[in-house]
């Protein structure tokens, strides 16, 4: 892993917004802005990283309410829309747009708002296994439908305290997203993600309000999402990657994150998207394994080109 620079850069609201960057030392290179997860931080690129190599400069950052951003305690203070403010607070006090915007999961959606609002900052798109729902039947609330995708009781696994970080890597070890992806890569942004609970062991460092907020944010307004109706303003490339399956914690997670039908109306909505579903994969491995991150480099060196 080459050497990164980290600093902090300040949202218009006060919100201080832990940023990274893995310069390629090539004058002129692409830069590449990544958008990780919704518990996760700004580590999860390195395996990307690593295999684009001195191809790009990297920029990454944590979204607020994870890492080592500020956690404002008001729900109002998060969402996509924010987010993808942030992201624009980052490009500026670095002085450049991006050529490439990946987006992990809930990060294809904040990518999405930031296409949308300021397309002058975003050359083209690489979405990872995110970024499209449909509209929930009207007996279906947002929160319910999130456990379904996410299972039951993710909220309690996000704010439990474990003895140990060396106990938490072992049991991940044995569950099929982290299991089938497990790396030096995967193992720092999961400790990155971590800190020392009060009474002693760890937990994560993802605010449950920031995660339970933009969980949901998709959906809202409920008549006509504004994430969805704002793709009509995205007018750069967009380059879906895709997973057959979901979170896979569970034969109830086993359903893709984005359905064949999802899929289709996506591609309505947003003429140029290309999409690409990497066989054998669920919404972690996509993004992390071998197999997925061959294929989100390869969009990000044809999106450069």
């Amino acid at each position: 892993m080459r050497k990164s620079r980290s600093w902090t850069v300040v949202a218009d609201d006060g919100v201080a917004l832990q940023a990274e960057l893995w310069p390629s030392g090539r004058s002129g290179a692409p830069l590449v802005l990544g958008l990780h997860g919704i518990t996760a931080n700004r580590l999860a690129f390195l395996p990307l990283i690593d295999e684009l190599g001195d191809e790009v400069d990297f920029l990454s950052l944590d979204a607020r309410g994870r890492g080592l951003s500020d956690k404002p305690a008001d729900a109002a203070a998060y969402g996509h829309r924010r987010n993808a403010e942030d992201a624009v607070a980052v490009l500026a006090d670095l002085g450049r747009s991006a050529d490439v915007v990946v987006g992990q999961s809930m990060g294809a959606w904040v990518g999405l708002q930031l296409a949308a609002h300021h397309p002058e900052l975003v050359g083209a798109l690489v979405l990872g296994d995110g970024g499209y729902f449909l509209d929930l039947p009207a007996d279906v609330e947002p929160e319910d439908y999130v456990d379904g995708v996410m299972g039951a009781g993710w909220r309690e696994r996000l704010t439990a305290t474990v003895p140990s970080k060396e106990l938490l890597f072992a049991a991940l070890q044995q569950v099929p997203p982290f299991r089938d992806s497990w790396g030096p890569g995967l193992e720092q942004m999961l400790g990155a993600g971590l800190e020392d609970a009060p009474g002693g062991g760890v937990r994560n460092r993802c605010a449950l309000v920031a995660a339970a907020t933009d969980a949901v944010d998709y959906f809202l307004p409920r008549e006509r999402p504004y994430v969805k109706a704002d793709l009509a303003a995205v007018s750069c490339p967009v380059h879906l990657v895709r997973a057959p399956r979901g979170f896979d914690i569970s034969p109830d997670t086993q359903a893709p994150l984005l359905s064949d039908e999802a899929v289709e109306a996506f591609a309505r909505d947003l003429p140029q998207l290309v999409v690409e579903t990497v066989p054998d994969t669920n919404h972690y491995t996509v993004n992390f394994g071998t197999a997925g991150v061959t294929v989100l480099a390869e969009a990000v060196r044809k999106a450069v080109r």
